[in-house]
């Protein structure tokens, strides 16, 4: 396109868009230079005037769709009609002009008059309206509760509502002048209003080889009368052989005056499944009108489910029973199908060795059986009965249980109960207990009384005697205990704690006694071993402060038994610092702890940890503990001094260097106590070179000149991390490289300390 037109295309859209929003604009879109005029729609004018209304002025809108095009509605109802217009693409388009013109039965009640222009959609009169395709979506509601009657209209569609209140058929024209081609421009909908409404037969379930009667009802939709004539056509769809009596598989039915159209269907051979059938409504033809073909109001479908009883049986008895006692039967019943059964016959025999007692319901006794004759069990229930004998001798008995129905249908069971003498008591004492203990260490014994017989043990005492080596914590001996009523298969367990008192075997004897002489006994030995734990703490007895100092700790079992449960706890003093620890030692506050876990007899295990000596101490004590099962409990300490060291230090440094002859400058001689302990008797000497006059010394003590020695006066004391300063001043006297002498002594020194820092003297300037 070229750039002039480009922009006059562009400048057109502009004002045209100006326009739109000052005037308001109703008409549908259309191209340049086509163009509706703005302002609101003339009604009578959907095309573009002069030449646009000729040419395709909106290419954009190629065919109208409308949903439902043919229908059926109750009259009084109101229906709704939806169009769409489509693009060449397929896709639906917004703000498109479509005209309703509605001829027959029936009115236009309501038309789509959404958007917010003056000239949106509006209804002329009863049979004709405007309205525009949609630009967003929107759902419908018809003002209920129902959901179900909702509708979405989309972009691109629009909406148009007819209702009419007698019957008759609707046509309505749906006309889209934007669109040019005339084969798609209108869509002609029809509607058949009918003053009808019907029910479905609903599914079925019947019995096999039977018939089935199948009733659509038909009545007026206004008054709810029955409405007699309409006919109903019936088709078999697929499913087991069967057909409409008096045959075929398709049958019309014509409703009665009770609005009835039945027709019964038939099973062609007995056979279980589903017939799907398909059901019509339709209005005779109008005997007025030649051309009237009838009119199919509804279709619908149903099922017939063809089903078989299907009983089940089954046999319930205690599978043993004590000779002379009762041995009752449940027999149950149970149709599971959908339809009833018929008469049924159960049959229960009489085993050897068992007495018919009594039944529920009461049964008819036939030689060695008894009867029930039973009516129809409807389906999805049960049916109980019950059958009570009594045993008459010991061992097996086998009862036959079965079943027959009126539609030949059969079932049998048995079950066996096992018929079992008078119960009689037994009593089994037994003791489980360590082999060996420690001695003075607690054993637990669990003493066991069970009853294996067939009878209830009652009455039943529990009597233990301890050996003179054991004591249990009441004093008492013998311990005896009431255990009252075992039942048979079960047992009464008693843990009891004993201390061992004596090394060597050790006998326990237990006897257990109930009614009608029962008794039973049992004993254990237990050994008694000593036990012993010993523990060793070894360390230096001194270290220097700020230094290291490790301990060796030994634990060792010197028993004769295993201990278990064995671990170490070593206690710091506020002196030590802890720094490490072997053998998986752990540091819990102040404590270093080893779980060492079992040590056999004779076996040890050797541990060790590690401290820094932080402050001094004249006595500094750590605590090695041990502990074991059974109590056991023993303790080491070790004591260490922490001593202190006086570490006394000299540094020489000069003011200026170098230094002019005639200029000054001045020794420092630094003297620091880095140790623990106080230095004493601190004596700095300083030798000056002779190419240099001392001038005033100064210090902590006097300093004494003496030719070119300078002597400080003793310095009695100098704590630990305190620094002083000695200073000699000089003045340089002839140029050269000097070195200057200082010697540091004290009581804690060897041998003197020894600096000298040396000096560059420059001549005078100009020279002499």
């Amino acid at each position: 396109m070229p750039r002039t037109r480009r922009r006059l295309t562009t400048a057109l859209a502009a004002a045209c868009l100006l326009l739109s929003g000052c005037y308001g604009v109703s008409h549908n879109p259309s191209s340049f230079p086509y163009l509706l005029p703005f302002g609101d729609i003339v009604r009578t004018h959907a095309k573009p005037p002069g030449l646009g209304y000729y040419a395709n002025f909106d290419p954009h809108a190629v065919r109208v769709e409308v949903r439902p095009l043919e229908s059926v509605s109750p009259v009084r109802q109101q229906y709704v009609l939806v169009a769409t217009v489509y693009d060449d693409k397929g896709t639906p388009r917004r703000n498109r002009r479509v005209e309703w013109l509605l001829e027959g039965a029936g009115n236009i009640l309501e038309v789509d008059e959404s958007g917010f222009f003056p000239g949106r959609g509006y209804k002329v009169d009863n049979h004709y309206a405007v309205s525009y395709t949609n630009y967003a979506e929107h759902r419908m509601t018809r003002g209920n509760s129902d959901p179900k009657d909702d509708f979405v209209l989309r972009p691109g569609q629009s909406w148009c509502v007819i209702t009419s209140a007698v019957e008759g058929d609707t046509h309505v024209t749906v006309y889209c002048p934007e669109v040019h081609d005339w084969q798609h421009n209108k869509v002609i909908t029809t509607t058949h209003w009918v003053d009808a409404e019907w029910a479905f037969p609903r599914p079925a379930a019947a019995r096999t080889g039977t018939q089935h009667v199948l009733t659509t009802n038909v009545v007026r939709s206004s008054d709810k009368q029955p409405l007699a004539g309409y006919r109903v056509r019936y088709r078999l769809l697929d499913g087991p052989p069967a057909v409409f009596v008096p045959g075929g598989a398709e049958a019309v039915a014509v409703s009665d005056l009770r609005g009835n159209a039945s027709v019964a269907l038939a099973q062609a051979q007995p056979g279980a499944g589903p017939n799907r059938v398909a059901v019509e409504v339709i209005r005779a033809p109008d005997p007025s009108k030649s051309s009237d073909a009838g009119l199919v109001l509804a279709r619908g479908e149903t099922t017939v489910d063809w089903q078989a009883p299907v009983v089940s049986l089954d046999v319930t008895a205690p599978p043993s029973v004590i000779l002379g006692q009762e041995l009752p039967y449940s027999i149950s019943l149970t149709n599971s199908g959908q339809v009833e059964t018929k008469a049924l016959t159960v049959r229960s025999a009489i085993p050897e060795g068992l007495e018919a007692v009594r039944s529920e319901p009461p049964a008819s006794a036939e030689g060695k059986e008894l009867v029930w004759t039973l009516g129809e069990v409807p389906g999805k229930q049960t049916r109980l009965l019950q059958a009570v004998f009594r045993a008459a001798r010991l061992g097996p008995v086998t009862n036959r249980v079965s079943v027959t129905t009126a539609e030949g249908l059969r079932g049998e069971k048995t079950i066996t109960s096992e018929v079992t003498p008078q119960p009689r008591a037994a009593l089994k004492v037994t003791v489980s207990a360590p082999a060996t203990a420690a001695l003075d260490g607690p054993t637990t014994y669990l003493i066991t009384v069970s009853n294996p017989g067939t009878g209830a043990a009652t009455n039943v005492v529990l009597n233990v005697a301890l050996g003179d080596g054991l004591a249990h914590e009441s004093k008492a001996n013998p311990i005896e205990a009431s255990l009252g009523k075992i039942e048979p298969g079960t047992n009464n367990s008693v843990p009891l704690t004993l201390t061992a008192k004596a090394v060597g075997p050790q006998v326990v004897r237990v006897t257990a006694r109930g009614d009608n002489g029962l008794k039973d006994s049992a004993e254990h030995t237990l050994t008694v071993r000593r036990s012993a734990l010993t523990l060793e703490n070894k360390g230096p007895s001194w270290r220097y402060a700020s230094r290291p100092a490790t301990w060796t700790v030994q634990v060792k079992n010197a028993g004769e038994v295993a201990l278990a449960n064995v671990a170490v706890r070593y206690a710091l003093p506020p002196e030590l610092e802890f720094k490490s620890a072997g053998a998986g030692g752990t540091l819990q506050g102040r404590e270093v702890v080893w779980v060492v876990g079992e040590l056999g007899p004779e076996q040890q295990k050797d541990l060790e940890v590690t401290a820094t000596c932080r402050a001094l101490a004249e006595k500094a004590v750590t605590v090695a503990t041990a502990t074991a099962e059974r109590g056991l409990r023993v303790e080491a300490k070790a004591e260490i001094q922490v001593r202190g060291l006086p570490a006394v230090r000299m540094r020489v440094v000069d003011a200026a260097d170098p230094v002019e002859v005639g200029g000054r400058t001045e020794y420092r001689i630094e003297v620091t106590n880095s140790g623990t302990l106080p230095g004493t008797d601190i004596k700095v000497v300083a030798d000056v070179p002779k190419e240099m006059k001392v001038l005033a010394p100064s210090g902590p003590t006097a300093g004494k000149v003496e030719g070119q020695r300078v002597t400080f006066a003793p310095l009695p004391s100098l704590e630990p991390g305190q620094t002083v300063t000695f200073a000699v001043p000089v003045e340089a006297l002839a140029p050269g490289v000097v070195y200057f002498h200082a010697e540091l002594s004290g009581a804690a020194l060897s041998r003197p300390v020894v600096e000298e820092e040396s000096t560059t003297i420059l001549p005078a300037p100009g020279g002499n």
